[in-house]
């Protein structure tokens, strides 16, 4: 039996070779999952030079265009043996529509083109990516050009760190785990799991720290890793569990280990320091693969059931 029903892929272009359609084609062969392509439309503001009757006739001809080119596009794939449907969004606020709608739908993962952006971008409005990231209560699959339909290792990256929460927290860590098994089982692939963790910052106003305290605080940090590991059959050869920048070191490891989509959990931004910091953000800003952001509301109803 297939993880996923229904998968939802949104595009904001009509194109062809779009990475995203690919994967959730993959991705419904391999799991018996229907499709449903929504295209979101937004008109550019250059219509807003117009008077306002030819802005709207304008927008409007444009609009159907798309909706006939989106359909042709769909229509390609009839044949491709899975469940396929259609539907066009005129979005006067594409972040806002986009969101409602698929609240309404409920799908089991969204998958749209990965679109990346600037620091500064981000700084000063929320990309798209970033918006549907924090506005879904789901699983957002963001997939770059040139991605395989079908990824063969998955990398989940969890934080052990201590936090506020820390049942909360371990809590989450197995949702990111569950769903990252989820997608490994549809694809056959191989799975990763990494913590990264960095305790140059944490000391590096104290000069007078030991080496013994580093080390005292590493083994802190690596039992609930361990247990988390153990708890969910993580291949001894599959773990790691590595110091440096946790942005840096999923780059990384993506790289050396030839990682097809990283599962992290997505941090609600609060202020600026969050947003330019949040690990999440940061890689889908330049995503070095497909990444599959899961929300922490998406895992109130899950159940986590022992896996094998």
């Amino acid at each position: 039996m297939g993880q996923y029903r229904q998968l939802l892929v949104l595009l904001t272009e009509v194109d062809p070779h779009s990475a995203a359609l690919r994967r959730a084609l993959a991705l419904a062969h391999a799991s018996g999952a229907g499709v449903h392509v929504l295209g979101l439309f937004e008109p550019s503001e250059a219509h807003l030079l117009s008077e306002e009757r030819l802005n709207e006739t304008e927008i409007q001809r444009q609009f159907e265009d798309y909706r006939a080119r989106l359909a042709s596009l769909v229509e390609r794939h009839r044949g491709s043996g899975c469940a396929l449907t259609v539907d066009s969004l005129r979005a006067e606020d594409l972040r806002g529509q986009a969101i409602d709608y698929i609240g309404e739908l409920q799908p089991d993962m969204v998958i749209k083109d990965s679109e990346g952006a600037s620091a500064l971008a981000r700084l000063f409005s929320t990309p798209l990516d970033c918006a549907l990231m924090r506005g879904l209560k789901g699983l957002t699959h963001l997939v770059p050009a040139g991605a395989v339909s079908l990824p063969q290792r998955i990398l989940v990256a969890v934080d052990t760190s201590a936090v506020d929460a820390p049942d909360a927290q371990a809590r989450f860590n197995r949702a990111l785990v569950r769903a990252a098994q989820a997608l490994a089982l549809q694809c056959d692939a191989q799975l990763h799991l990494l913590s990264a963790y960095d305790l140059i910052g944490v000391f590096a106003s104290d000069m007078n720290v030991t080496q013994a305290w580093i080390d005292e605080m590493r083994v802190v940090l690596q039992e609930p890793f361990d247990r988390l590991a153990d708890a969910e059959g993580v291949a001894p050869a599959c773990r790691h569990f590595i110091e440096g920048d946790p942005a840096q070191v999923i780059r990384d490891q993506v790289a050396a280990l030839r990682i097809d989509v990283v599962v992290m959990g997505v941090v609600q931004p609060k202020g600026l320091d969050k947003l330019l910091g949040d690990t999440t953000e940061r890689i889908v800003s330049h995503p070095p693969c497909s990444v599959l952001a899961v929300h922490p509301q998406a895992t109130d109803t899950w159940e986590l059931w022992p896996c094998n």
